[in-house]
């Protein structure tokens, strides 16, 4: 299996269970740090790496924004649920702040690169 591949199933994987993890209960959801924007801008930068990583010929305003679209959703979910979650607009920003980091990261990775080893 070609290495591309296996990132892109690893980048669904990660998507997937940011997503679970997010809309589970909240006293139930693992956590790396003990401060809640920590764990958001981990899961969003590397994320948002992952896909300039991946998708390195996309245009990066359009992962941001699709990027950013997920963020949201996840916390009109977490409003919505009533499962001890609520939506947070500091977590969103967290969120947002973190996804324009990674994508900076993943461009200045092919950058240092160079373009001929950008993937198709």
């Amino acid at each position: 299996m070609k290495t591309q591949k296996i990132f892109r199933i690893l980048f669904w994987l990660l998507l997937g269970i940011i997503l679970a993890i997010s809309i589970m209960p909240a006293a139930e959801a693992p956590t790396v740090f003990a401060y809640d924007k920590l764990n958001h801008g981990l899961a969003f930068f590397t994320l948002s790496l992952m896909a300039r990583l991946l998708w390195a010929r996309t245009n990066a305003a359009l992962l941001f924004v699709l990027l950013m679209v997920f963020g949201g959703g996840i916390e009109l979910l977490q409003w919505s649920m009533g499962l001890g979650r609520d939506a947070d607009w500091m977590d969103f920003a967290a969120d947002i702040v973190a996804i324009l980091l990674g994508i900076l990261a993943g461009k200045l990775f092919w950058s240092i690169r160079g373009k001929n080893s950008v993937p198709e």
